[in-house]
Formats: structure tokens, C-alpha cells, sequence
């Protein structure tokens, strides 16, 4: 009689058991589900990604790169106007090509964790080509240059950011060269490369 009981006491205590272990796994589980959610998220507010259109713009570019700054100089009103009437969502991707570009990316996205609209970040932009054009390769005189011309920066972890631009560049869309234009439309996907060939895809756009 006593062991019958045992047994049905002990029975009941591993059903107890399983259901609180059950819980506690489900409910780390959902802590990691958040926890890489919210990193995800955190990650995409300091991309430079602008507008609420359907069709997705890629725009590869390096700072010391010719053809890119005339690019942007003739480029910059077809993409607020293309913005403004919600027809794409543009990301810029600044690419490391030439061997001090790198410092360049990074004080592009300092700044706009400092301050995210399109027009400070065409400003800002706009502001590295030219230095870039003044052959500025060192930090503190970058720095300085920003500051010269009303530019802010808010230092953040960027990796994540890097780690995002390196799959598009050599994964999703191969970039060898600059400046560079993938357009995404549904399932529809094409590469456009050099100033004129960009500028006719995306005026095509309005």
C-alpha cells in the first residue's frame, strides 16, 4: 500500500518536473528569440537606408573614387524625388576599395547615428568626397574637416554594419567595381555599373 502511494506520489512529481523544466527552457528560449531580435533591429536603425518604396536600391560607391562623387552630384535629386514619392528604399554602401576608404565608412555612419535624415546624410556624403579630394588620410584632420563643416559624429560598434555591406558586396550582389547600382523589384534584379549607366537606371524609375 505504501509503495502503490510512493509511486503515485513520485509520479506526479516528475510530471511536476518536466512541466517546470518545460517552462524554463521555453521561456530561455524566447529570451535568446529576443535578445537576437532586438540586436537585429538595433542594427538596421544605423544602416543608411532611406525611403518606404517597394523597389530596393543598392548604391556602391567609395569615397576616392572619381566617377562616384560626379555620380552623386547628379544623382541626389533623382533619389529625394524617387523617395519622396515613395517608390524606392535606397541603402547606401559605401566599399573599403581604396586603402583608406575605410575610415571614410565609418565616420559616414558616426554621423548619421549622430543625426539619420537624407538630407544631413547627402550633406555629409557631399562633405567626404571633398575630403577625399583633399587627400585628407589621417583621423584627427578628418575629424577636424567634419567639424569645419556642422558635422556631428555619435561613435557606435559599427561591425554588425560592416559584416551586413561585406554579404551584399560579395554575396548577394558580387560588386567589383564602383560606382555600382542594384536595383530589386519583386523577384526582378538587375546590376547597373558606371555614372551614366546608374543615372539613366534610376531617372527610368520616375
Amino acid at each position: 500500500m505504501f509503495y502503490k502511494r510512493y509511486s503515485q506520489i513520485s509520479y506526479t512529481f516528475k510530471i511536476q518536473v518536466f512541466f517546470l523544466l518545460l517552462i524554463f527552457f521555453l521561456f530561455a528560449f524566447l529570451q535568446i528569440l529576443n535578445t537576437k531580435t532586438m540586436a537585429l533591429t538595433e542594427e538596421s536603425a544605423f544602416l543608411p537606408v532611406f525611403g518606404k518604396g517597394k523597389i530596393k536600391i543598392r548604391l556602391y560607391t567609395d569615397y576616392f573614387c572619381g566617377p562616384c562623387n560626379h555620380l552623386e552630384t547628379q544623382i541626389e535629386g533623382v533619389l529625394k524625388a524617387l523617395i519622396e514619392k515613395d517608390i524606392i528604399t535606397v541603402t547606401f554602401i559605401d566599399v573599403p576599395f581604396h586603402k583608406n576608404s575605410s575610415m571614410y565608412v565609418k565616420y559616414f555612419l558616426y554621423a548619421l547615428n549622430e543625426k539619420k535624415n537624407l538630407d544631413y546624410a547627402f550633406h555629409v556624403r557631399t562633405v567626404l568626397f571633398n575630403a577625399a579630394k583633399e587627400k585628407i588620410i589621417d583621423a584627427p584632420n578628418l575629424e577636424s574637416y567634419l567639424k569645419k563643416n556642422n558635422i556631428k559624429i555619435k561613435p557606435f560598434d559599427e561591425k554588425g554594419i560592416y559584416q551586413t555591406f561585406e554579404t551584399y558586396l560579395n554575396k548577394e550582389d558580387k560588386i567589383n567595381a564602383t560606382p555600382s547600382c542594384v536595383i530589386v523589384d519583386g523577384e526582378r534584379k538587375e546590376v547597373f555599373k558606371g555614372t551614366n549607366d546608374v543615372l539613366n537606371a534610376l531617372k527610368r524609375l520616375l
